[in-house]
């Protein structure tokens, strides 16, 4: 019996410290919270959600916690308690969420957004603010006039603009009639009120018209508009580097990017990992210190060159802050990287 017993632990004995390592987890890591909604610019006159979720010092999400938002900008983008952004005029804006910890500290994260205009003008190169023209002279001979001042060829959807106009009487005296009549040729696209004021409905075209009615003649004037439906732009992928933690060979770029089905983690042509570990696992955490509370994305079965894995649509972007590969048999941490700050 004795020569099988030393064969078989002289078996086993590669085997367990082809995955050493202690075994013994400091599960800690720093509460943070984390603004999911990475977004990049938002359009005057729209408005945008945002959304931040708190991790405990394990890296658990705590959906229940109170979260405060505040806009270091406020004339450039307000936000309300309930995180809604609404931008006021067009530049950049620093917004925080932050909230307490268990530990009674306070933790935050920021997103700088961009603020862009909801229209495009016909002239880019001269953007009218205000338009000064000469009025009061008493002349019989001048026509009436009626003109748009600040005319534009584009506008977002579910944004407002206003208009405004010029008229000058048959005397030369310029004024602004009461009795000017606002029309859209397609109310569905843009609707116009009395003031002159626009809302973009929906995508597509209309024709704007002011008149006026005067003694004589009819003035108008028109605006051709085009509503277009802008897309949010967003963050949609994160890269990095994976870094080995232990003696056995972890490195390689990856990307872990949005797709139509749900998320993809990418490795590169760089991407190296050792043959020589049994149970070599990846996963999805946010406590590079554990996989407990972790995505399991499954063995590795790939050990050089490009490859990729397909992750379900119910993992948001953001869930996870890292990938960790880790020897599963004897709950081992190999390598890890960092999906972002």
């Amino acid at each position: 019996m004795r020569p099988k017993f030393i064969l078989l632990l002289g078996a086993l004995i590669p085997v367990f410290f082809s995955c050493n390592g202690v075994d013994f987890i400091d599960d800690y890591v720093p509460p943070s919270i984390r603004i999911t909604t990475q977004i990049t610019t938002l359009t005057l006159g729209s408005s945008v959600a945002l959304e931040a979720s708190y991790f405990n010092n394990v890296g658990v999400h705590i959906q229940a916690k109170t979260i405060e938002w505040k806009s270091l900008h406020p004339e450039i983008i307000q936000i309300n308690a309930e995180g809604t952004a609404s931008p006021l005029q067009e530049g950049q804006a620093e917004l925080i969420a932050q909230t307490t910890t268990e530990e009674g500290d306070v933790v935050l994260d920021t997103i700088l957004i961009t603020v862009v205009s909801n229209v495009v003008f016909e002239n880019e190169d001269e953007v009218p603010i205000d338009h000064d023209i000469e009025g009061g002279m008493q002349n019989s001979s001048v026509s009436p006039t009626l003109r748009i001042l600040n005319s534009i060829i584009e506008i977002s959807a579910n944004t407002s603009y206003q208009l405004e106009i010029f008229y000058q009487d048959e005397n030369g005296v310029e004024s602004h009639p009461e009795t000017l009549l606002w029309t859209s040729s397609d109310q569905t696209v843009i609707d116009v009120n009395e003031k002159g004021t626009l809302t973009a409905i929906g995508s597509g075209t209309a024709t704007i018209t002011v008149s006026l009615a005067t003694s004589n003649t009819l003035l108008f004037a028109q605006n051709f508009i085009t509503v277009t439906v802008p897309e949010l732009e967003t963050v949609t992928s994160f890269s990095g580097n994976l870094v080995t933690k232990s003696g056995y060979t972890l490195e390689g770029g990856f990307t872990l990017s949005i797709t139509e089905t749900g998320l993809q983690l990418s490795l590169g042509e760089d991407y190296k990992a050792s043959t020589t570990l049994p149970g070599l696992y990846v996963y999805l955490s946010n406590n590079n210190n554990t996989t407990s509370q972790a995505y399991e994305i499954g063995p590795v079965k790939v050990f050089t060159g490009s490859h990729s894995y397909d992750l379900p649509s119910s993992i948001g972007l953001m869930d996870y802050q890292y990938i960790l590969y880790w020897c599963k048999p004897f709950n081992v941490k190999v390598g890890e990287a960092k999906i972002y700050d």
